[in-house]
């Protein structure tokens, strides 16, 4: 095992991390995998709250590795954000992994403006008063958006960033913009989705030839402390763990990049090549909260609530886009742009009528 350092927090943590979320809830399952990442020299651990059955199982098998465990412990998640369930989740987790301490708190999916203003500057009191009683060391913070991980970076507020990067961050400039602020921050870069939620390894329904030691290699090529591939079995650990054991001609990423571009076209990587828009509408955020929105907005919780306010308070909105097209010669993704107007117009502004 390679170990970096966690930017300022100065842990050590290896570059290949474990990722729970998806880890198939059998004790059996658990054990092995703990037992086969400790063995190998993973200790870069990122938990976050699934349900009481799941600790009831999870705990006692984390426990045995605690004093060699880097933990990352999730603040929120799901459909709670109120900051009464994130610390009652938070706080469920530290009684679980036996010391009561978590070497890191991440806030976890910080996706709007309006989440980072509100949500997170009141969260952090809370995570702060942990730093005091000696049971939290750093505070971190995970997002999908690069404008919002760069605000968090800069503003000196979080010492751990968790964002997603793969072999398509190579053609996506905010992406990278992001790693060089981590670095220049030093602030601990945790790269998640490294294989693209699987994305990577289909091509046209069929196996596109990339490997988990090229996805890895190029994530360990950035500036990066430590990558969490969500696995879900031994089988998927023992497949990230084979990077040590791959030659160089297996790990070599470069044959892939030139082809990268078929795994995005049709998608907005936010990147903001469209622009100027001759309306300034802000594509990219308007795609961002589309794409977030889904179709829950026709349901009502919380997280749509924000989403909306978010849209609302955008100073042009999609439906004023004239359909020049100008924005769609511009976009190196093939992206229809002016449908994605036509349907978040739809989308935001009929919900928002109706409401």
């Amino acid at each position: 095992m390679e170990y970096r350092k966690l930017g300022r927090t100065g842990l050590d943590v290896g570059v290949i991390g474990l990722g729970t979320e998806h880890l198939e809830q059998q004790r059996d399952t658990m054990d092995v995998v703990l037992r086969t990442a400790a063995e190998a020299g993973v200790n870069y651990v990122d938990l976050l709250y699934i349900e009481p059955d799941y600790w009831d199982l999870f705990g006692p098998v984390l426990r045995p590795y605690r004093d060699k465990l880097v933990l990352a412990v999730h603040w929120g998640g799901g459909p709670r954000y109120d900051v009464g369930y994130c610390q009652r989740t938070f706080a469920n987790i530290l009684s679980c992994v036996g010391n009561d301490y978590a070497e890191a708190a991440m806030l976890t999916m910080v996706d709007t403006e309006r989440k980072w203003n509100e949500w997170v500057q009141e969260s952090l009191e809370y995570l702060r008063r942990y730093q005091e009683q000696g049971r939290l060391g750093a505070i971190g913070m995970s997002t999908h958006r690069p404008p919002i991980a760069l605000k968090a970076v800069n503003s000196g507020l979080v010492d751990v960033l968790m964002f997603p990067l793969n072999l398509t961050s190579h053609v996506v400039e905010p992406e990278i913009a992001v790693c060089q602020a981590c670095a220049d921050q030093d602030v601990g870069l945790v790269a998640m989705k490294p294989y693209r939620g699987g994305t990577l390894f289909v091509a046209d329904g069929e196996p596109s030839g990339i490997t988990p030691a090229q996805c890895l290699h190029y994530v360990f090529s950035l500036p990066v402390s430590t990558t969490v591939p969500g696995i879900k079995n031994v089988e998927e650990l023992r497949a990230a763990l084979h990077y040590w054991e791959a030659t160089d001609e297996e790990k070599d990423y470069s044959l892939a990049l030139p082809d990268v571009h078929r795994y995005l076209e049709g998608q907005c990587t936010y990147c903001n090549h469209c622009l100027p828009c001759p309306l300034d509408i802000d594509i990219a955020e308007v795609m961002q909260l589309t794409f977030w929105a889904g179709w829950a907005l026709q349901e009502d919780n919380d997280e749509n609530d924000e989403i909306l306010a978010a849209y609302a308070a955008l100073q042009v909105k999609a439906s004023e886009c004239i359909e020049c097209g100008d924005c769609m010669e511009r976009c190196p993704f093939g992206v229809d742009v002016v449908a994605r107007m036509r349907k978040a117009a739809e989308a935001f502004e009929d919900v928002g009528q109706r409401a």
